[in-house]
């Protein structure tokens, strides 16, 4: 590497880590300020009753709100990547302009290209360490993204119901009162067994039920058989098999959370919803797609938008940025959206990618056209 590659890799790293500075503290920041009283609450229990004192307290106060949101900013360094990418290369280009060091470069005999080719290279980079976060970081701490202010101080994920749920291809129904994720319980349980034509064969209920590896198993359960009344029965031990285990009643639970899995756990969500809702099917296939497209889409929208940043003399950069700014806007919102929104008639699979074929064209052209 050169050492103009790394004088401008440098510069355009460093804006990249002020702005994602800037932009967690700025979240952050609102959060507490909005909720300050839950911070301030859950700062003041503990386990000998007597409130601490001001020093002590203030300083649980921040361990609280750091706490909360040291897996929250995970997971936003992936959502706002292509913002941030976009804005640090605006500075970087419009820091190199002014200085005139592009004029330098120049008249050295090197072209505007290799002066964008470090700028496309830390992205490239950057959106490489998103996708490991992405598949590595997040997973770990996806229970930690469910939790709410009233969980502070807690590391497990809040227990809430599990609306009607299909599973073993369309002949079982699970509902649930409650569902604890990090002990595998239903509180409230119902299962209804179906044949083939969807016809209700059995209802098993109970209070509690436990996951065992590979079915939900309940000491003390109430059999009502529907093709046999005299072998109903109460009070009785039962399993039963399912490929709806506590990850999928999770997933169908939190509608976020498989944004936060990985390629692979996403894909044995697939094989174990294999013939369940469709919709559920669709948001897990644009998850595990959609951030394939947006990687791709984020590298696009940088070539997109580079020429309108970087110029060959110095002048005045507000020009530049009011006619690159919207254009990298609407390329990331498009994308955003393209991959995340279904498109009715078109396979997930395929239609997440619409925002990569849009914008590679322009890509190619912006990269072949600029006056060098």
């Amino acid at each position: 590497m050169k050492l103009i590659d790394r004088y401008i890799a440098r510069q355009y790293l460093i804006n990249i880590a002020a702005l994602l500075a800037i932009l967690f503290s700025f979240v952050v920041t609102i959060d507490a300020s909005i909720n300050i009283d839950e911070f301030w609450e859950a700062a003041g229990e503990t386990e000998s009753g007597e409130p601490p004192g001001l020093i002590r307290r203030v300083t649980l106060t921040a361990l609280w709100i750091a706490h909360l949101w040291w897996p929250r900013l995970l997971q936003l360094f992936n959502m706002m990547l292509g913002v941030v990418l976009v804005g640090a290369m605006g500075f970087t280009c419009v820091q190199l302009v002014r200085h005139r060091e592009t004029v330098a470069v120049l008249a050295s005999g090197l072209s505007l290209r290799r002066v964008a080719a470090p700028i496309i290279a830390v992205s490239v980079l950057m959106v490489g360490l998103a996708a490991v976060n992405q598949e590595a970081v997040l997973p770990e701490v996806a229970k930690l993204l469910t939790r709410e202010h009233r969980d502070l101080g807690t590391r497990q994920t809040a227990s809430g119901p599990i609306p009607l749920a299909t599973g073993n291809q369309g002949r079982l129904l699970i509902y649930a009162r409650e569902f604890n994720p990090d002990d595998a319980v239903l509180e409230g349980f119902l299962f209804i067994e179906r044949d083939e034509r969807g016809v209700g064969l059995r209802h098993t209920t109970g209070e509690r039920a436990t996951w065992t590896g590979e079915a939900w198993a309940s000491q003390n359960a109430h059999l009502e058989d529907l093709t046999k009344p005299e072998a109903s029965a109460s009070g009785i031990p039962v399993e039963i098999e399912t490929d709806l285990d506590p990850t999928a009643l999770t997933v169908l639970q939190y509608a976020g959370f498989s944004q936060n899995l990985s390629f692979r756990q996403i894909g044995r969500l697939l094989e174990q919803t294999r013939g369940g809702d469709a919709n559920v099917r669709d948001r897990l296939q644009r998850n595990r797609f959609g951030r394939i497209a947006m990687a791709l889409s984020n590298i696009l929208i940088i070539v997109i938008a580079l020429p309108f940043f970087l110029t060959r003399m110095p002048g005045n950069s507000l020009g530049g940025s009011l006619r690159g700014a919207p254009v990298a806007i609407v390329c990331i919102v498009g994308a955003t959206l393209g991959t995340s929104a279904p498109v009715p008639g078109v396979p997930a699979v395929v239609s997440v990618f619409l925002p990569v074929l849009v914008l590679a064209p322009l890509a190619v052209a912006v990269a072949i056209s600029p006056k060098t």
